[in-house]
C-alpha cells in the first residue's frame, strides 16, 4: 500500500488507526528518546495509515481534512508518546503554511509526484536569503526544527539580506539543501521530538520557493474577504493560533497517558497511610486526583477541538464574505488553546505527584517521563506563556473597539 492509495479515509478511521498504536509507542517511548526521534518502521508506518496527508491538499495527494481531525491524531499519538506526538505533529503541520502562502506552482513543485511532504520549521529568522542569478541563495542555521528527522522539506523563515531590520521571507528548502545537526541531547524532556538544528550552507532555491513579503502578517492589511487556496477555509492565511493549538493537543494526550499511568498504578498499588493498609482504589485521597485529573484532561481536549471547530468557522465566515477574521479573534483562539494545555499540566503534575515516589522520580518510570515532558511544555518559548498571550489578546481587543 503507498500513502496516496486511499483519498476517502474518514476522521474516525484515522484516529482508530492512531489508538491502534497507543501500546506500542508506550513500550518504546525510552528508545524514542534514546534516538532523539521515532524509528523509521514507526515514520513508515505513519505515512502509510496517512497521517502526514491529513491537512494536505486533495489536489496533490492529500485528504484535505480538517483542523480538529488532525488534532485528534495529535492527542493519540501523544498519548502513547508524547515526544512521538511532538515529532509528528511539528512536521506533519506545515502543509498548512505551504497551502496558505506559496504559490500553486510552488506546492506543486515542492510536494511533488508522490505526493509525500513533511515539513519542520522554524519562525525565528536566523538566516538569510539574498538574490542571485537564478533564484535566491539561503544560508544560515535554524534551532528547535522540531520533525526535522523525518521531513522532506523544511521551511524557514529568514531576512531578506544582513541587514537587522531587512524585510521577512517565507523559504521552503528540499531536504538535499540542508542538514540536520545532531545537537537535539541533554535535554530534560521531550527527548524524542527530532527538534535538531538545521543547518543551509547556501543552498539556491527558485523564485517561487520563496514567499518575499513575510505573510505572517496575515489580518494586519484592510482586506474585507480571505483569499484562500482551493477554495477551502482551511487554508486561510490567519491561522495564528493553530500553531498553539498544536502544543494544546499535544499536553491534552499527555493528560490522557497520565490519566492512563495514574489508574495502572492505582489498580495495583496499597495504601500506606492510614492503617490499616488497604488497596489504593478504594481509598478516597486516591480517587479525587483521579476525578480531577481526568476532568481537567477531558476539559483541555474538548477546548483544544472545540477551539478547532471555532477557527474553521471564522475563516469560512471570512472567505464567504460574512465578516473579517480579524486578528482579535484569532488570538483569542490562541489564548483558549493556551488554555487548554496549561490545564493539561495542571493535570499530569497532580497526577505524577500523587503517585508516589517510586513512580514520580524513578528514572525511565512512565510518570517520570510524563512530568519531564510537561515541564517542556511550560519552558517552550515565552510565547507560550498564557500571561503574554492574555496580554496581546488584551491589546488587540481594546484596539478593535477604539477603531470600530
Amino acid at each position: 500500500m503507498t500513502d496516496a492509495s486511499e483519498p476517502t479515509l474518514s476522521p474516525d478511521e484515522l484516529v482508530a488507526r492512531a489508538a491502534a498504536m497507543r501500546d506500542e509507542l508506550r513500550e518504546r517511548q525510552a528508545e524514542t528518546e534514546e534516538r532523539t526521534f521515532y524509528a523509521e518502521d514507526t515514520h513508515l508506518a505513519f505515512r502509510e495509515a496517512g497521517f502526514y496527508r491529513i491537512l494536505q491538499p486533495r489536489a496533490l495527494g492529500g485528504l484535505e481534512l480538517d483542523v480538529e481531525a488532525y488534532y485528534r491524531v495529535v492527542m493519540e499519538l501523544s498519548r502513547g508518546c508524547p515526544s512521538t506526538g511532538w515529532c509528528f505533529c511539528l512536521g506533519g503541520a506545515h502543509v498548512l503554511q505551504l497551502a496558505a502562502f506559496f504559490s500553486e506552482r510552488a506546492q506543486a513543485d515542492v510536494i511533488g509526484a508522490d505526493g509525500h511532504f513533511v515539513a519542520a520549521s522554524r519562525d525565528m529568522p536566523s538566516g538569510v536569503v539574498e538574490r542571485v542569478a537564478d533564484g535566491w541563495c539561503v544560508t544560515g542555521t535554524w534551532n528547535y526544527c522540531s520533525g526535522a528527522p523525518w521531513s522532506t522539506h523544511f521551511i524557514a523563515r529568514a531576512r531578506i539580506g544582513h541587514e537587522p531590520d531587512a524585510r521577512l521571507a517565507l523559504v521552503a528548502i528540499p531536504r538535499d539543501g540542508w542538514r540536520m545537526l545532531d545537537d537535539w541531547h541533554g535535554m530534560l524532556g521531550m527527548r524524542g521530538t527530532g527538534s535538531h538544528s538545521i543547518e543551509v550552507p547556501g543552498t539556491v532555491v527558485p523564485d517561487h520557493f520563496v514567499v518575499a513579503d513575510d505573510p505572517f502578517d496575515a489580518g494586519e492589511d484592510d482586506r474585507t474577504v480571505a483569499e484562500v487556496a482551493y477554495g477551502n477555509p482551511l487554508y486561510h492565511p490567519q491561522h495564528l493560533n493553530f500553531f498553539h493549538g498544536e502544543i494544546g493537543a499535544i499536553m491534552s494526550g499527555v493528560a490522557a497517558a497520565a490519566v492512563d499511568e495514574y489508574e495502572r498504578i492505582t489498580l495495583a498499588k496499597r495504601t500506606y497511610d492510614p492503617l490499616p493498609p488497604g488497596p489504593r482504589w478504594a481509598a478516597p485521597d486516591y480517587q479525587r486526583p483521579l476525578g480531577i485529573g481526568a476532568a481537567k484532561a477531558q476539559a483541555a481536549r474538548e477546548i483544544v477541538l472545540g477551539t478547532a471547530r471555532r477557527h474553521l468557522e471564522l475563516a469560512r465566515r471570512d472567505a464567504e464574505g460574512g465578516g473579517r477574521y480579524r486578528l482579535d479573534e484569532d488570538l483569542l483562539l490562541e489564548s483558549m488553546h493556551g488554555q487548554a494545555a496549561s490545564m493539561a499540566f495542571e493535570a499530569v503534575e497532580l497526577l505524577v505527584r500523587m503517585s508516589g515516589s517510586s513512580h514520580a522520580v524513578r528514572a525511565e518510570q512512565r510518570m517520570e517521563r510524563y512530568m519531564r515532558d510537561a515541564l517542556v511544555y511550560r519552558s517552550h518559548q515565552q510565547g507560550y506563556a498564557i500571561e503574554m498571550m492574555a496580554t496581546r489578546l488584551g491589546a488587540a481587543r481594546l484596539e478593535h473597539l477604539r477603531s470600530a
